[in-house]
């Protein structure tokens, strides 16, 4: 059960970091270059196909991680396990509280109709994504110390 855990956890952990670090290195940077209308028709079909697998990554694995508590044997492996799951809650509070309501302002997009402060927007949408990949990486490392160092 507990290789199980482990497996179906790193997998689901290393999809979510894996998938912020794609958008930090490869989106932000044409997200930037881009005119602010060509960023929000972009960012509009990006969204489309990206949105529905952020929730269920995040979620899945932070109640992974929180399965994973219960094979825990020293003390050291409970504080990396908890400061993991705090950091992957973090990116779901902030995904919830600043990607989220971005993203739905986004979705109003049409190609006839400007959307009010875009680019602080995008600068808003950018920052808010640069810190989330960083507390995901610093979960990953977290929630993968305990595996890689067995007490």
């Amino acid at each position: 059960m507990y290789y199980t855990l482990i497996v179906l956890n790193f997998s689901t952990l290393c999809l979510l970091v894996g998938g912020l670090f794609f958008v930090n290195i490869a989106v932000v940077p044409t997200f930037t270059q881009l005119s602010t209308d060509r960023y929000a028709e972009f960012h509009h079909v990006l969204d489309h196909y990206s949105d529905p697998y952020m929730p269920i990554l995040t979620f899945s694995t932070a109640l992974l991680a929180i399965g994973e508590l219960w094979f825990t044997h020293s003390s050291w492996q409970l504080i990396s396990r908890l400061l993991g799951i705090v950091c992957i809650l973090s990116v779901a509070v902030i995904s919830i509280l600043i990607h989220g309501p971005l993203n739905r302002r986004l979705r109003t997009w049409q190609p006839d109709k400007q959307l009010e402060h875009l680019s602080e927007l995008r600068a808003r949408w950018i920052a808010g994504h640069r810190i989330r990949t960083v507390i995901a990486f610093i979960g990953l490392v977290a929630l993968t110390l305990p595996i890689v160092l067995p007490a």
